[in-house]
C-alpha cells in the first residue's frame, strides 16, 4: 500500500511540474555522453539514479508488459543482492551499460521528430504507392529500410498509414481482391524493410546491444558482413513477393502511373542519411567516443538541422533559428517521455539479461555442450532456434539475445568468433522482429493494418521467416 501511494505521489508530482521527467531524460543523455566521451564513471551512476526517478515519475503512464518487465528486474536485483550473488559494485557496473540504451532512444527520438515534420518524407511515402506492384514492394521494402533508420518504429507508422490511406481511397474503383492482395505485399514490403536494419545499422538496438555484451566486438567489425546479408535478406524477400503473387488476378489490377522521376521527392530525406553518416565518420576518427556513440552523438546535431533547415525554407535564418530553438524547448523537449515504455523496457530487458549473465555458471554449461559433443555450428543454430522459440513464447529478444550472445563470448569453442556470433544474433534478431506477435513492428503493423498481430507474423510473414532461419542453419554448417 505505502508503494501504490508513493506512485500516486509521483502521479502527482508529474502533473505539478510537467517538466521534470523530460528534464531527467536530458540529464541521462548528457551524463552518459560524458562517460562516453571522458570515461569517467560518476555522471554514469547520476544518469542511473535519473532513469530510477523517470520511471517512478512515469510508472503510471506505462504499459502492463513495460510494468512487468520492469517488476521482474527490481525483483530479481534484490533477490541477488539478498543472497549475495552479486555486489554493489557489480551492480553498480551493471546499471551504467544499461542506461546506455536510455541514451539511445532519447538520441534516435530527435532524430524522429524532425523525420516526421520532413514534407519529403511523407510526399515520398504517398509516390511510393503508385509503382508496379514488384517494383513498388522493393522500393517499399528500401522506403521503410533508411526511414526506419532515422524514424525508428515511426517509419511504419508512417508508411503503414499512408498504405492504408491509398487502399481506402482505391475501395470504390479497385476490386476488393486487389485490394486485399496489396495490403499483404505492402504491409510484407515495409515490415521486412524495417526488421532487417538490425543487420548494419549502428542506430539499431541489436547493434548496441551486441557491442556492449560480447568483449572486444565492435561496430566496424560487423558491418561488412551486415551490409551483404541486408542485401541479401532485402532481395530474398522481393523474390519470395514476386514468386507468391497471385498470378490469377493480374487481369484485374488498373493501370497506374509508374513514374520513377516522382521519387526525386526522397532526395532531402538521402542527403540526411548521408549527413548523419559523414558526422558519424567525423566523430568516430576526431573523437574518443566508440563508433555506436558517435553515431547517436550524431542524431541530434543532425536533427536540429533538418528542423531548421524545414523553417528556413519559409523564414530568414534568425526565425528559422528562433522557430527551431522554440519547437526544441516547447515542444520536443516535452514530447521526449512519448519514449517512456521503450526507454523502461528496453533497459530492463538488459538488466534482467546481464544479471542473469553474471550468474550464470559457464562452466557448467559448457560440461553438458562436452557431454553432447556438439560443433561450434550446432551451437550456434540451436541458440539462434532457441531465441526464436523464446520470441513466440513472449520472451523478449531483449533478454534472450542478451543471455545468449553473453555467454557465447564466454563459452569455450565459440568464444573465439565475437564476429560470427553476433552475425547469428543479428539475422535471428531480424527474424524474430518480423514474425514474434510480441514485437513492437508486428503489433504496430498488424494494429494499422486491421489484423491480429498473429496474422500478421506467423500467418503472413512465417514461411519467410522459417526459410531465413533454414539458410542461416545451413550457412553455419557449411561455413562454421
Amino acid at each position: 500500500m505505502k508503494h501504490i501511494s508513493n506512485l500516486e505521489q509521483s502521479g502527482k508530482i508529474t502533473k505539478a511540474f510537467p517538466w521534470l521527467s523530460p528534464f531527467c531524460l536530458v540529464i541521462i543523455f548528457f551524463a552518459t555522453l560524458i562517460t562516453e566521451w571522458t570515461g569517467y564513471q560518476p555522471p554514469a551512476l547520476l544518469a542511473v539514479f535519473m532513469l530510477t526517478l523517470f520511471m517512478c515519475l512515469e510508472w503510471k503512464q506505462l504499459d502492463l508488459s513495460t510494468k512487468l518487465i520492469a517488476w521482474v528486474a527490481i525483483g530479481l536485483t534484490l533477490l541477488l543482492l539478498s543472497f549475495s550473488q552479486i555486489s554493489f559494485h557489480q551492480l553498480g557496473t551493471l546499471t551504467s551499460s544499461v542506461v546506455f540504451f536510455a541514451f539511445f532512444l532519447i538520441a534516435l527520438g530527435l532524430l524522429k521528430e524532425a523525420a516526421l515534420t520532413s514534407n519529403s518524407v511523407n510526399l515520398t511515402g504517398v509516390v511510393l504507392l503508385q509503382q508496379h506492384p514488384v517494383r513498388r514492394y522493393a522500393l517499399l521494402t528500401f522506403a521503410s529500410h533508411i526511414l526506419g533508420i532515422l524514424m525508428s518504429v515511426g517509419a511504419i507508422n508512417l508508411l503503414a498509414t499512408m498504405i492504408q490511406r491509398s487502399l481506402h481511397h482505391n475501395k470504390g474503383t479497385v476490386d476488393a481482391r486487389i485490394n486485399s492482395v496489396r495490403q499483404r505485399r505492402m504491409m510484407l514490403a515495409v515490415m521486412r524493410g524495417f526488421c532487417s536494419i538490425p543487420l548494419w545499422a549502428p542506430t539499431s538496438i541489436t547493434i548496441t546491444l551486441l557491442v556492449t555484451t560480447i568483449p572486444g566486438l565492435q561496430w566496424i567489425d560487423i558491418i561488412p558482413y551486415g551490409l551483404y546479408l541486408t542485401l541479401t535478406l532485402l532481395l530474398f524477400g522481393i523474390w519470395l513477393d514476386h514468386v507468391q503473387a497471385p498470378k490469377n488476378l493480374s487481369h484485374l489490377v488498373p493501370t497506374i502511373s509508374n513514374d520513377l522521376s516522382a521519387l526525386k521527392v526522397s532526395y532531402p530525406t538521402i542527403v540526411v542519411v548521408i549527413t548523419l553518416a559523414i558526422i558519424s565518420a567525423l566523430l568516430i576518427f576526431t573523437s574518443p567516443l566508440r563508433p555506436i556513440a558517435a553515431v547517436l552523438v550524431s542524431a541530434p546535431i543532425v536533427s536540429i538541422a533538418w528542423i531548421f533547415s524545414q523553417y528556413h525554407r519559409t523564414n530568414n535564418k534568425l526565425n528559422a533559428m528562433r522557430l527551431t530553438v522554440k519547437r526544441f524547448s516547447s515542444d520536443i523537449f516535452f514530447r521526449l517521455t512519448l519514449q517512456r515504455s521503450e526507454i523502461v523496457f528496453f533497459s530492463g530487458s538488459v538488466l534482467i539479461g546481464r544479471l542473469l549473465l553474471t550468474v550464470l555458471d559457464l562452466d557448467w554449461f559448457a560440461q553438458q555442450l562436452a557431454h553432447l559433443n556438439l560443433s561450434a555450428a550446432l551451437i550456434l543454430i540451436a541458440s539462434s532456434w532457441l531465441i526464436f522459440i523464446a520470441a513466440l513464447l513472449f520472451i523478449s529478444p531483449m533478454i534472450s539475445v542478451t543471455l545468449m550472445a553473453g555467454a557465447l563470448a564466454q563459452l569455450p569453442g565459440v568464444d573465439h568468433m565475437p564476429v560470427t556470433i553476433a552475425l547469428v544474433m543479428m539475422v535471428t534478431w531480424a527474424v524474430v522482429a518480423g514474425s514474434s506477435p510480441s514485437t513492437t513492428s508486428v503489433r504496430i503493423s498488424a494494429k494499422i493494418t486491421g489484423i491480429s498481430p498473429f496474422q500478421m507474423g506467423v500467418k503472413w510473414n512465417g514461411l519467410y521467416s522459417i526459410l531465413v532461419l533454414l539458410a542461416l542453419d545451413f550457412f553455419l554448417l557449411v561455413l562454421v
